[in-house]
């Protein structure tokens, strides 16, 4: 049996090519069997030139983390903002054009354009007129229910300025999640019903979308947001796990300093000092003449005690400084009243 990986002569070659197959019968020509692929198993996918792969598994499971966190920020934000217990979960993350996406919305819908600053481009958010409707009546009061029936009417002034509030609520929903990779400081740029504001995103750009489930007095209702590519480009090396590990903030540390910029430091608060107390008659304090001398409850050398609204705070020694009376704070009060310099807290 010749060898099954026998090779032809050259002389054999040119025989075959000379030979007149017209004059053989049929009967005497044998069907070859096709060659066996050797594909090594190999799965062929094909390739979906409308919706190209462009994200990686490891991004996308990166910006998957980021908006689970947006999430809960914005079941956080619209709880704060309609006095009421709201959840929100991911429930799905595509890809795909962003002319699906319109197409997606309908006509009942607000549809809500993010500027991603400092990021060059817009995000969309969307919910249905259902949704506005149940916000807008518990904002006004009400207990958050839809209406009956599908009101196909345009929003009010009024209707419209609550519902931008709401798209600030979920532009600041993305703050604190999206600080993993870059700060964000996003803010409502354009408002509409419908797809009105497609122009904000070219109809065959790459977007990732993120659909949310929004839960309100025992109703259902959902929030969407698309992110197009050419913002997503700007984030893609930092879209891996390891580096929104290392990125991550500390969520304490980002609290206290929140509530510092936001709460303490516009505060003007009164802080005063008092050189000592004392305990005299009605009849000696109605015989006070100018030259009498009230004896207080301080020696001369023990500190004052400085009140931040009426709380003792600090510990300090008065003084002069140019033409006024002037106080110099040398330590701390603690909370049983204790005088702590700071020399001590500095070796502690």
């Amino acid at each position: 049996m010749a060898s099954e990986n026998a090779v032809l002569t050259q002389r054999e070659i040119d025989a075959l090519l000379s030979a007149d197959v017209s004059q053989l019968d049929a009967d005497t020509i044998v069907a070859m069997p096709p060659p066996a692929r050797k594909d090594g198993g190999r799965r062929v996918k094909p390739y979906d030139f409308r919706h190209p792969e462009k994200l990686s598994k490891e991004q996308l499971r990166g910006l998957q983390i980021i908006q689970q966190g947006v999430a809960g920020a914005m079941a956080a934000n619209f709880s704060a903002r309609l006095r009421a217990p709201v959840e929100s979960r991911l429930s799905a993350l595509e890809r795909g054009i962003y002319e699906e996406y319109v197409s997606q919305l309908g006509t009942q819908s607000v549809v809500i354009i993010i500027d991603m600053s400092p990021l060059q481009g817009y995000a969309v958010t969307a919910f249905g007129l259902d949704v506005a409707f149940g916000i807008i009546d518990r904002l006004l009061g009400g207990k958050g229910k839809r209406p009956p029936k599908a009101l196909n009417r345009d929003l009010t002034d009024i209707e419209i300025a609550l519902i931008r509030h709401i798209g600030m609520d979920v532009a600041r929903s993305l703050i604190e999640p999206w600080a993993r990779i870059v700060e964000l400081t996003p803010d409502v740029s354009e408002l509409a019903l419908g797809p009105q504001v497609m122009h904000a995103i070219p109809p065959s750009e790459f977007v990732i979308t993120a659909w949310y489930e929004i839960r309100l007095a025992e109703q259902t209702g959902g929030i969407s947001l698309c992110f197009p590519l050419t913002i997503l480009e700007q984030i893609l090396p930092k879209l891996t796990g390891q580096s929104l590990f290392d990125n991550r903030p500390s969520r304490r540390t980002r609290e206290e300093e929140r509530v510092r910029q936001e709460q303490v430091l516009p505060m003007s608060v009164l802080v005063r000092t008092i050189l000592g107390s004392a305990r005299i008659s009605a009849i000696d304090l109605a015989r006070l003449e100018p030259g009498d001398i009230i004896v207080l409850d301080r020696e001369v050398n023990e500190p004052l005690r400085v009140l931040v609204g009426n709380c003792e705070r600090f510990a300090g020694v008065p003084g002069t400084r140019g033409r006024r009376l002037a106080l110099q704070v040398t330590g701390l009060i603690d909370d049983d009243g204790w005088v702590r310099p700071f020399e001590d807290d500095a070796n502690g």
